[in-house]
């Protein structure tokens, strides 16, 4: 077993455990959005576009129970990009699988239209309000008419009490994983606390504003909650279906 083999796999295994201390119910998110693909897509071969793909999980969960399936993975850190490239391998989906290092630009408008799309724990990295809208925008263009998409995301309104209710949450999931409290507070201060945040709302306003219709909150599990939607017609006037 070679060094780069043992380091994929040590991070591999090490943003597996973390996510699933994080959120719970991680893997019953990815089989809910499966099941919500087959439903929309035909039986026939689909393209699924992937943002922040680096995890992996979503080839993982996706490739193996769905062979007609392709897959574009797109994320902006390399280290991550390893981690996914190792698991296409060791799942042998290499030749349903592109990944492509950097923002959502690298692929093209006009070569790509997908069939589905997901952006699962991306959009609380990104600060700017505006940035986030350009991002669901840039996804809305590489889809089909009608394609359904996943957004999942932490939400919730900073200064709420509800948000501290789930934060407290939050903090006793990783309390029961046997981290100490110093360290979880540490967790909170310099992590956790540090996303954007944005309430409900706002985030199914910029569903919206992007193009996308039939929004329907599905997902909630501590301070994550997910949306599920469907591409408009491009240049089509948005509806307000939320």
């Amino acid at each position: 077993m070679n060094d780069n083999f043992t380091h994929n796999s040590e991070m591999a295994h090490h943003y597996e455990t973390n996510a699933r201390i994080s959120i719970p119910s991680y893997d019953a998110l990815f089989g809910m959005v499966q099941s919500y693909f087959r439903a929309e897509l035909s039986g026939e071969g689909a393209s699924v576009l992937v943002i922040g793909a680096g995890g992996g999980n979503e080839l993982s969960a996706w490739g193996p129970a769905n062979p007609a399936w392709t897959f574009t993975g797109v994320d902006i850190s390399e280290e991550m990009l390893k981690i996914a490239k190792y698991k296409t391998n060791q799942l042998g989906l290499s030749d349903r699988v592109n990944l492509f290092h950097g923002t959502i630009n690298v692929v093209s408008e006009a070569d790509a239209v997908f069939d589905a799309a997901s952006c699962i724990l991306v959009l609380h990295f990104i600060d700017n309000v505006q940035e986030k809208l350009e991002l669901l925008k840039s996804i809305h263009a590489r889809l089909k008419p009608g394609a359904p998409f996943v957004l999942v995301t932490a939400y919730g309104d900073r200064e709420s009490s509800e948000l501290k209710d789930r934060l407290h949450v939050w903090r006793s999931f990783w309390l029961d994983a046997g981290r100490s409290p110093s360290t979880v507070n540490e967790m909170v201060n310099t992590g956790i606390m540090k996303i954007s945040f944005m309430p409900e709302e706002q985030i199914e306003g910029l569903l919206q504003e992007s193009g996308f219709t039939r929004i329907t909150k599905f997902f909630v599990t501590g301070l994550f909650g997910g949306w599920m939607c469907h591409a408009g017609s491009h240049g089509a006037g948005i509806e307000c279906d939320v």
